[in-house]
């Protein structure tokens, strides 16, 4: 009968610490939901637009790409002068953009001894707005890469970008 005894001992005891102890367990409890609520609805009113991105490829050179990712996003590939394609679903944020590519070949770039090159590029990644879902990522001539938040597929013409001069490159 020692370890029934003992059972109803600790049972005591923990029922005497409840008693002493259940407005602050409870308290605490109630705190961290309150506070991860808040939090939420914090984000979905007042805070920055997140969730998952469509990237979108518009290639402007020579090359195809064999693929792309931008800050670990991995893209689509997109034959040369003006192919494209989409991939869907990433979480990209931050102020930069980390954008690495591969350049293939076509058959005539092969014959000529072009090789795979993998090229890798930090430009500025623009402020996004609520609704825009879609980052659209355009290659041009000269390694030079464009990023533009767009609410759909639609998209502006490479020459209506914002910071693009074509002459340079």
């Amino acid at each position: 009968m020692g370890f029934f005894n003992k059972i109803e001992q600790v049972d005591a005891a923990v029922n005497r610490g409840y008693a002493r102890w259940r407005k602050w367990i409870w308290g605490s409890l109630l705190a961290v939901v309150l506070s991860y609520s808040g939090w939420i609805v914090w984000s979905a009113i007042w805070g920055p637009p997140s969730g998952p991105v469509t990237l979108i490829i518009h290639s402007e050179i020579d090359r195809p790409i064999l693929g792309f990712s931008v800050n670990g996003v991995g893209g689509s590939n997109a034959s040369a002068y003006g192919g494209g394609g989409a991939t869907c679903c990433g979480s990209i944020s931050g102020r930069n953009a980390e954008i690495i590519w591969v350049l293939s070949r076509t058959r005539a770039q092969v014959n000529a001894g072009y090789l795979k090159e993998q090229r890798r590029l930090n430009v500025p990644l623009p402020e996004r707005q609520w609704g825009e879902n879609y980052l659209h990522v355009y290659f041009l001539p000269g390694d030079h890469v464009r990023l533009w938040w767009g609410r759909g597929f639609t998209h502006p013409k490479v020459v209506d970008l914002p910071n693009v001069n074509l002459t340079d490159n």
